[in-house]
């Protein structure tokens, strides 16, 4: 049956040269919508990059906020940082080394970066040199935390590495192939990500000693 509203919609839309509102109403596209989840950061705590992006805040970090992130795999690279006020005229910032979260961020779930240092200057002193940072899945109540990297290129190569090997087929299990595979990463590898996969490398093996 012939829908006589839209044939005159669409003669319309050949007389009224100077009204194109009218005729792209019908012919609007419907763009596809980016699912975003919510990452609450507080003000003790730098995102330094996001999936090997640096990030954009200033060396203190930045006020809390709320980081939108897309649903799916990613990387963070974080640190802890606080101001103390020693005294009227001196002051110091503590800052941690870099540290990393691989996490997979689900639709309708919100996290957190949480973490609870001293509140005294010394005792702070010695929690930054091996900070507590977690993320914590507010909906579902479950957390992971942090581990220590030297830089986030490094957290960046490491995350490169595990995605290509989730993304294999099964059925390259064979030795033979998984070096192939790590020699082609190692190739496509900048100066600086293959000198901070070394050095994980090199922890790596001091650790299992």
């Amino acid at each position: 049956m012939v829908n006589l509203s839209r044939v005159l919609l669409m003669v319309g839309c050949g007389l009224l040269v100077n009204s194109p509102a009218i005729c792209s109403a019908s012919d609007t596209v419907t763009q596809p919508v980016v699912e975003k989840v919510s990452l609450e950061v507080p003000e003790l705590i730098q995102i330094l990059s996001i999936d090997g992006q640096e990030g954009n805040s200033h060396f203190l970090g930045s006020r809390a906020h709320i980081q939108p992130l897309t649903v799916g795999e990613h990387v963070l690279s974080v640190r802890y940082t606080q101001l103390f006020n020693i005294n009227a005229d001196e002051h110091d910032i503590l800052k941690s080394k870099p540290m990393a979260i691989r996490f997979t961020a689900e639709a309708g779930q919100t996290y957190q970066l949480s973490v609870n240092p001293p509140k005294r200057y010394e005792a702070a002193k010695e929690f930054a040199k091996q900070p507590d940072i977690r993320l914590v899945n507010k909906t579902a109540g479950t957390s992971q935390q942090a581990i220590p990297i030297k830089s986030y290129a490094e957290a960046s190569l490491v995350d490169s590495i595990g995605k290509a090997f989730q993304s294999s087929d099964e059925s390259v299990s064979k030795q033979s192939d998984n070096v192939q595979l790590l020699q082609d990463i190692w190739l496509r590898a900048t100066p600086t990500e293959r000198q901070a996969f070394a050095a994980w490398l090199a922890s790596k093996a001091a650790s299992a000693k």
